[in-house]
């Protein structure tokens, strides 16, 4: 048996992407670049996301990039883009099994170790640095919206190094256990609260600051939150009404079992089974068993 925080560590680096799916990511992404530059002159192509944020839970997280395109080629309808873009990829990327809309993004599914990439067309609105660019991204019936991919990038990293890394660790727990029981929230939602998180509080430790979290999503009922950053609107939970009651069923579930998992690692050796019931409950049975806190 193992330390609580060996086996959470342990846990997590069994989810990291290594280095033969770094260098799949790396070839497909040079093929993405190449076929869509082609016709759009890219102004940039950048990964955002779980790979690029360091929160990455494989084989689960896709690959995101942020296609900028020149303002002056800006459609009215989002729609029109991503229809090229798809038609795009269908004609070129004869490799791909798949490709489909799923706003605000162009989904790309490849054989191999990481299947799926997203691809979000971008817009300059404003801003000169990584630290203040806001972009125009697709939104839901043909409108747009704004995005900071750049800016949360930095935040996240910001944050966690301040830390000492305890912000990736939580965002990662929690993508973790959401993939674990199919939850429909935002990948980007829980990161963005663990930054959240780790910007108001110096000491953090899994158990403790995930029950913290966990209590927020509950208490708030899953309600979009102000963007860190203040550069852009609220970054929303859940795509939908329905996923949004789904979700909320289940982080009540993961907040009773981090409060058990929590109290049976304070009670030490005699609640060493509940504990490691408790933790299983949250990331599965590969978690490894642990033991409790001994003095």
């Amino acid at each position: 048996m193992v330390q609580l925080w060996e086996g959470i560590n342990q846990y997590l680096a069994d989810r990291a992407p290594n280095d033969w799916e770094k260098a799949e990511v790396r070839r497909y992404r040079q093929r993405l670049y190449d076929v869509l530059n082609s016709k759009y002159r890219l102004i940039a192509f950048y990964q955002s996301g779980s790979f690029q944020h360091g929160t990455a839970i494989t084989p689960h997280s896709d690959v995101d990039y942020i296609a900028r395109i020149h303002f002056e080629d800006k459609p009215l309808s989002s729609t029109t883009i991503l229809n090229n873009i798809r038609q795009l990829l269908k004609d070129e990327l004869y490799e791909a099994s798949s490709v489909s809309i799923s706003r605000p993004t162009v989904t790309v599914q490849f054989p191999g170790l990481v299947t799926r990439y997203e691809i979000t067309p971008a817009y300059l609105i404003r801003g000169t640095s990584d630290d203040d660019r806001v972009v125009s991204i697709p939104s839901l019936g043909g409108e747009w919206r704004e995005a900071a991919p750049k800016a949360h990038t930095k935040f996240v990293a910001d944050i966690d190094r301040q830390r000492n890394g305890n912000v990736r660790q939580l965002a990662r727990l929690l993508k973790a256990w959401k993939y674990q029981h199919g939850v429909p929230i935002s990948s980007f939602y829980l990161e963005m609260r663990s930054a959240e998180h780790g910007k108001n509080n110096d000491f953090i430790w899994p158990l403790s600051s995930l029950k913290v979290i966990a209590n927020k999503l509950i208490t708030t009922n899953l309600a979009a939150m102000n963007d860190p950053t203040g550069l852009v609107s609220r970054i929303h939970a859940c795509s939908s009404e329905s996923s949004r009651l789904t979700s909320i069923a289940r982080v009540r579930d993961l907040h009773r079992n981090l409060d058990k998992a929590y109290t049976a690692w304070a009670a030490g050796v005699s609640e060493r089974y509940e504990m490691n019931q408790a933790l299983s409950a949250i990331w599965g049975p590969s978690f490894p068993y642990c033991e409790p806190y001994s003095a």
